[in-house]
Formats: C-alpha cells, sequence, structure tokens
C-alpha cells in the first residue's frame, strides 16, 4: 500500500476547539484479554508491547491513542482512543507499571478540561487485561509533594531497584525562585489507584538550577534505574548530569557529563551494566559569539560505560543526531543505537563486546510527494523520524517506530494524520497510517 492510500480526506473543521464529536470519532477494536506480566510497556499484559501517542486534531481536543501489539506487529485495529473530554492531554507519553498489578499504565500530562485553576499535571490512566478503560477519568498525580507546582518532564523508573515503578519529576525549590530554581522529586510506587505514591523525596537539581528535561533508563529486573538531567538551553549544546539510583533511591551525588542535546540510555557492551550516550543534537544560540560549539562538542557523540574501568567510547565527526533511539535491533542480547540525522536518514549502530560500532545500515521512510491541501512537500518534509523502540511482535527482536506526519517533525506526538512504521532494519513489521481516527 502506497504511503498516500493510508491517508483518507480528514473531515472538516468545527467552528470552535469543542471536543471532537463522537460521530467522527473510530476507537477500533478492543485487544485480546491478557494475563499480566512484567513489561514496562505492554498495557494489557498479553506480552507484546503496546504504542501510546497523543493524536491531535486541530481546532479540537487531542485523543490518547494506544495501538496494541500482537503476533503480527502493531495492529491498528486494535487501539483505544482516550478523547480529551476531560482532561486536554499535552504531548508526552509513558508508560510502566505504576500499581504492580502486571499491566502498564499510561503516564500523560494534560489540563483538566474546564478548570477555573488549569495548572498541567501528570495523569494516570491504568492498564488492565483488557488495555486502558477509553471511558475512564484519568487519574491526577497529587501535587502534596511539590508545594510549588509540577514542571514539565516526569519521567517512569525505578529509582531504587525494587521492581517497583516510580515517577521522576521536576519541581519549583520556592515560590520564590520558582523560575530560576528547582529540586528534584522522586514518588516511588507501587502508586495506589487515587494516584499516591508508597513514599517521596525531594532533592536539589545537580547544579541547583533550572533543569530543561530528564531521562531514565529502563525498568527491568531489579536493577536500579539511573536518572540524567540536562541544564537548560537557548539553542547551544549543554551539559547532563548523570545521577545513579541504588537500593536507598535516587542518589544526591551526580556526574557532569559532557554537553550534548542529544541523551539515550543502553546497554551496548552486554556487561548488564547501563550504558549513558550523549551526542551533538545539532541546534545552536544564534546569537552573535555564540553560532558554534568546541570541537569537543561539535559532531561528537559520547558512551560511558557502565562498567568502573572502562573509557568512555567518543565518535567524531557525527555532524549532529536529531534523536537517539535505543533497542536490540538485531536480536543478539545486547543494544543497539538508533541515530536521527535528519537528510541522511537513520543509522544503525550496533552493540557488542566492545561497546558500538557504525557499519550498519542507514533507514529511509518517506511520506507521500504532497500533503493533504496538495501542496508539493519538500524532501526534508516528507522524511519519517524515529518515535520509539520495543518488540511489538513478540519475536525477540525490537522494533524501530518511524513516524511522519505532515503538520511537521514532532517526534513523541501524532498528528491526526500521520503515518507510522515498524522496522527491524530488514523489512516492515507493520505500516499503518491514522487517518479518520
Amino acid at each position: 500500500m502506497t504511503p498516500s492510500a493510508l491517508l483518507p480526506e480528514p473531515p472538516p473543521p468545527p467552528p470552535s476547539s469543542s471536543p471532537r464529536p463522537a460521530s467522527l470519532r473510530s476507537r477500533g477494536s478492543p485487544p485480546a484479554e491478557g494475563k499480566g506480566g512484567r513489561d514496562p510497556g505492554d498495557v494489557n499484559g498479553d506480552g507484546f508491547a503496546d504504542l501510546t501517542f497523543v493524536m491531535f486534531h486541530a481546532p479540537w481536543s487531542p485523543d490518547l491513542v494506544i495501538v496494541y501489539g500482537s503476533k503480527d506487529g502493531l495492529d491498528p485495529r486494535t487501539r483505544t482512543v482516550v478523547p480529551g473530554t476531560h482532561l486536554e492531554f499535552g504531548g508526552l507519553t509513558s508508560t510502566a507499571d505504576l500499581d504492580d498489578d502486571g499491566f502498564a499504565d499510561v503516564l500523560v500530562h494534560g489540563h483538566v478540561v474546564r478548570a477555573d485553576r488549569n495548572p498541567e499535571v501528570p495523569h494516570i490512566l491504568w492498564g488492565g487485561p483488557e488495555g486502558v478503560d477509553p471511558d475512564a477519568t484519568p487519574t491526577a498525580v497529587p501535587t502534596s509533594v511539590a508545594p510549588f507546582g509540577f514542571s514539565h518532564g516526569t519521567v517512569p523508573g525505578d529509582f531504587d531497584g525494587d521492581g517497583a515503578a516510580d515517577l521522576a519529576l521536576r519541581t519549583p525549590m520556592t515560590k520564590g525562585t520558582g523560575e530560576l530554581r528547582e529540586n528534584l522529586a522522586v514518588l516511588y510506587g507501587p502508586f495506589t489507584r487515587e494516584g499516591v505514591p508508597r513514599r517521596h523525596t525531594v532533592q536539589p537539581s545537580p547544579d541547583g538550577m533550572r533543569v530543561q528535561d530528564l531521562a531514565a533508563g529502563g525498568i527491568g529486573g531489579r536493577r536500579a534505574t539511573d536518572l540524567l538531567v540536562r541544564d537548560t538551553s537557548d539553542g547551544e549544546q549543554v551539559a547532563s548530569w548523570l545521577v545513579k539510583g541504588g537500593s536507598g533511591g535516587l542518589s544526591r551525588q551526580s556526574r557532569r557529563l559532557n554537553e550534548g542535546n542529544a541523551l539515550a540510555f543502553g546497554d551496548f557492551d552486554g556487561d548488564g551494566r547501563g550504558d549513558v550516550v550523549v551526542a551533538d543534537s545539532g541546534s545552536r544560540n544564534n546569537e552573535p559569539g555564540y553560532e558554534t560549539e568546541p570541537p569537543s562538542v561539535d559532531g561528537v557523540m559520547t558512551v560511558y560505560s557502565g562498567g568502573a574501568r572502562r573509557t568512555p567510547q567518543v565518535f567524531r565527526n557525527l555532524r549532529f543526531a536529531r534523536s537517539l533511539t535505543t533497542g536490540d535491533y538485531d536480536g543478539d542480547g545486547t543494544d543497539d543505537l538508533a541515530i536521527d540525522r535528519g537528510p541522511d536518514g537513520v543509522e544503525l549502530l550496533h552493540g557488542g563486546r566492545d561497546g558500538l560500532r557504525r557499519g550498519g545500515r542507514t533507514i529511509r521512510r518517506l511520506g507521500p510527494a504532497t500533503d493533504p491541501t496538495g501542496r508539493r512537500l519538500r524532501p526534508e518534509e516528507r522524511l519519517a523520524h524515529p518515535r520509539a523502540a520495543a518488540d511489538y511482535d513478540g519475536d525477540g527482536r525490537d522494533e524501530l517506530l518511524l513516524t511522519w506526519s505532515p503538520t511537521g517533525d514532532v517526534p513523541e506526538w501524532g498528528s491526526a494524520l500521520s503515518l507510522w512504521w515498524a522496522t527491524n532494519g530488514d523489512h516492515d513489521e507493520s505500516t499503518f497510517g491514522t487517518g479518520g481516527w
């Protein structure tokens, strides 16, 4: 099927930004009933990872979408569409089993619809044997641990290594200096169905100032998750701080890493310890005198090994990495890395005993030549970009998920008209479009 055939004509726009009418929404079929498991990405517990994203229908309110995995990969016919009736969903989603019942839950930020005081806070939609209930009201994470409000960027992990998922988030340090200084709060699971954590801690950010965003390692086994804290940026590449997890929770000590706005975790040398990648994302501060980066940063990617005696791997002349996506794409038990290099495509670096190595294949997927209005798209506007990686078909190899939208490249979001490819690098395991959803 050609890409353009996957994109039906959108319905006419409504006169206001009211919730999308039910007559224009297609929820698809519910998934097969699962029995539960330990995969932090398996919402219905059937043994296959699922995809979650927020789908925008401008000017309607966004929907939250779950596309369920199967033995044939992601099945667009088997999906749940949660309308933005109660919550105006933000763009970022993630999954983790927050109540420790064997079914992954969906974490999403959002504004309560039609509320007088309307902060954007983390909300949870609970997974179960049939996935997420599309009619359920999302559960707000209580703000009692953050008296001055949440910031964006809540990420799940298991920061004390007890097997239960936790949440790390940014929160203002004090009301008077909330715009300049922030804390790190960790909410330790399991959570109650009211969104209340078992316990929580609050500590200053590594440099005591504001935080751009957070990235966390994977959840699995009894190994504590580490956290990356990235400094604020005005376009330039900035440093990140590695904060280790442990049996007592998130450490108050941190390690400063090289400047670079593209970040990823993985076990790239197969030693069972978490490694960290920091790379130049290509963005620059365009103010006079600040348009360039030093040689130690410009086009550089650094891999910090979790092994105590291993020196970092340094890749030079990489140009830039718009994003980094970790997955075991060849099924050898060692993580690989997909680098979004913009017009140069998505480059796969394979892991091994000596770490990452270049020389893998380059993946390119293109959207149609024209957008739904008939406008001819420039080559760079047709490129699909990485969104996630997981084993959606249960074959022991992760698939790299690429997405394209005519509204532009926002990798963590999905437009109401978008194309998706799940590929292992050799062939596409599933391809679908979201038009008409």
